[in-house]
């Protein structure tokens, strides 16, 4: 008889398992046509260990895991980031198949597959106590269909780098699965097989640590066995905890990292105390919101998306008071068996650690970060369905009608709302362009959608637009900067739009001044100038925008360095070149560049040893660079030395045969 019953149960959940697999393609099979997104570039197309496929894995492993797309500068955020597994599973499929998105979407689209037979079996074996009348009315079903279609999922689904949050819930729900099968078996291969998953699930992303209070919850909550057997059955979880908290300190060192300065790098930068933790709690009610509610949905919560309040907004002390009364009510239900108790305890777990009251995590807010959180959510829901409705409705004809019209409706609700949302993850274009409009208020958001429309407006196949496109992009850039006064990277780029758009010269030097008054450390204001200057025809202009400059910092390299090029290059002012770029030389005495164009000046000047003296020194800064060498050949000639002419020359012609 026994076997009977497993022959049935095993079909059975087979076509359980089938359902969550044909469900999760149907919501997501869109994105097989889609391209790379957003923080793609981060893990995939911008990363240089990825893109070397095998070869780049050592390098992941042993880096932080934004090193390959930032180099050195990789501490954009605190604490740093060590996620090595879901980069591994992108340079393998580099390695095998080059960029292919429709693959990594495909892959992404069946783990979630995977992490929803997952949580229907670990809810299967922790809730055997509650009995549905169907087994679609079930609460492990009813938990798990509700997890697939939950629209605060489209992120993590439909983008790929959300990879790294599938594999942590896959890698914690295995753990927590081999835990009960070990207090079912006392076998312990589980507690090897227990230890290895929440290791994997730690390789993936560091939030796995939440379930170091999740496991123990639904140990305890959900199981009868004695405390030494729970004890055991916990600790590779501590384990693996222990051992991944070891490679990560040696590879990034410990958490704290200097608190970022830059506002899109820290949401509550110059914000008092009381603001933040108001603003913080404000951020755990739009939690709440987007789980009831999941709309509008966006990707974009950068300051100042999510506006800064105190205590004196009602918003933050409501949110306060429902966390209170959350708290108060798992306490009080806190017993065996206890899934609201449970619920809330898992929900508050899992949430702590991306809420910013733990640690700055470096932004407001995303809806990835509920991710596992929303587990907890629909687990009430279906607790409410399978097991409260039913006394409240009778009988059970009645019951069964209503649950299908209830269940039908969330399922539609749902699955509408992420089939009409996942579109705009197709490329950044279609991301940035539709979310402006709900992040109206993110300087960010604003600024790279301005980047897009200012690509559109460069682009041949679209001139017909050239006008409209520039318009929206000096829009949005305005915009960002009206947020965020200080975001020093758009003034320049809003300055060289106007530039593109109507030669607008004094307005695009107006906002370059601006952009040096934030930081005048940055040499990059430097590049958008001599971008624009390369086609401005006067020479006084250039100058007076120069000694404006100089006003404002005098001394400074850059500044000189131009100034002697304009005045030698453009005025064959040659005293006046030699007089700028000679202070420029002092500043810097190892710039190749200056030194370079000093040495040519006074070539210019008849002053040939004084010419080669220089350039000798600039040989040092740039060994490679064949003009050095034929212009002292070219000194030398003049000096009437013929053999030392001739040696240079012959290295010219070395290092480029058109000085032969």
């Amino acid at each position: 008889m026994g076997k009977k019953n497993n022959s049935q149960i095993i079909p059975r959940n087979q076509f359980i398992f089938g359902i969550f697999i044909v469900f999760a393609f149907i919501l997501y099979g869109q994105t097989l046509y889609f391209e790379y997104a957003l923080d793609d570039a981060i893990v995939i197309t911008k990363n240089e260990f990825t893109k070397q496929g095998v070869s780049g894995i050592w390098d992941i492993f042993t880096n932080d895991t934004f090193r390959g797309v930032f180099g050195e500068d990789k501490n954009l955020v605190a604490g740093g980031r060590y996620r090595p597994l879901s980069v591994v599973t992108f340079a393998i499929e580099h390695e095998m198949f080059g960029l292919r998105p429709a693959l990594s979407h495909f892959i992404n689209i069946l783990l979630y597959a995977i992490t929803a037979i997952l949580l229907f079996k670990v809810m299967s074996q922790l809730l055997v106590k509650f009995k549905a009348a169907k087994w679609y009315f079930s609460i492990p079903f009813l938990t798990t269909i509700l997890f697939l279609a939950h629209p605060v999922h489209t992120e993590v689904v439909a983008n790929i780098k959300g990879r790294d949050e599938i594999m942590t819930l896959m890698g914690a729900l295995l753990a927590l699965n081999y835990t009960l099968k070990y207090l079912n078996t006392k076998k312990y291969k589980y507690l090897i097989f227990s230890g290895i998953a929440f290791f994997l699930a730690f390789l993936s992303k560091e939030n796995a640590i939440v379930f170091l209070a999740i496991i123990p919850l639904a140990v305890f909550f959900f199981t009868e066995h004695s405390n030494k057997d729970n004890l055991i059955s916990l600790t590779p979880l501590f384990g693996a905890t222990l051992i991944f908290l070891f490679i990560r300190y040696k590879i990034l060192g410990g958490l704290s990292t200097p608190i970022s300065e830059e506002l899109l790098n820290n949401p509550f930068l110059n914000c008092t105390q009381g603001e933040k933790y108001a603003t913080i709690f404000y951020t755990l009610l739009l939690y709440i919101k987007l789980l009831i509610f999941p709309h509008p949905l966006t990707y974009d919560y950068y300051p100042k998306q999510i506006p800064i309040i105190g205590w004196s907004d009602i918003r933050a002390w409501g949110s306060l008071l429902i966390y209170i009364v959350m708290g108060v009510i798992a306490i009080l239900k806190f017993k065996k068996n206890s899934i609201i108790s449970f619920s809330i305890l898992f929900f508050i777990a899992s949430l702590s650690i991306v809420s910013n009251l733990v640690f700055p995590i470096g932004t407001f807010m995303n809806e990835r970060f509920i991710f596992i959180s929303s587990i907890a959510f629909v687990l009430l829901i279906a607790w409410f369905l399978s097991e409260q409705l039913p006394k409240l409705i009778s009988p059970i004809k009645k019951y069964n009608s209503v649950m299908l019209v209830i269940v039908g409706l969330l399922l539609s609700a749902y699955s509408l709302k992420s089939i009409s949302r996942i579109p705009a993850w197709k490329n950044d274009t279609t991301l940035f362009t539709s979310d402006v409009e709900t992040s109206s208020e993110s300087a960010k958001g604003n600024a790279t959608v301005a980047t897009i429309y200012r690509t559109m407006a460069d682009n041949e196949k679209l001139k017909a637009n050239k006008k409209t496109y520039y318009e929206k992009a000096i829009k949005h850039f305005t915009k960002a900067i009206e947020i965020h006064p200080e975001y020093y990277s758009v003034y320049l780029d809003l300055g060289l739009v106007h530039y593109l758009y109507n030669k607008n010269l004094p307005t695009t030097l107006k906002y370059f001044t601006q952009a040096y008054k934030i930081n005048k450390e940055n040499p990059k204001i430097f590049e958008f100038i001599s971008y624009v200057f390369n086609e401005v025809k006067e020479p006084a202009k250039k100058l007076d925008y120069f000694f404006e400059l100089n006003k404002i910092t005098p001394n400074l390299y850059e500044i000189h360095y131009n100034v002697g090029v304009i005045y030698g290059k453009d005025l064959n002012n040659i005293s006046k070149s030699i007089e700028y770029l000679g202070k420029a030389v002092l500043i810097n005495p190892n710039s190749g560049l200056a030194l370079k164009n000093l040495g040519v000046a006074y070539g210019l000047n008849n002053n040939y040893e004084k010419s080669n003296e220089v350039l000798m020194r600039a040989l040092t800064a740039l060994p490679q660079d064949v003009q050095i060498y034929s212009n002292i050949g070219i000194n030398y000639k003049n000096l009437g030395n013929a053999e030392k002419s001739k040696e240079y020359l012959y290295k010219a012609s070395q290092l480029d045969l058109k000085f032969k």
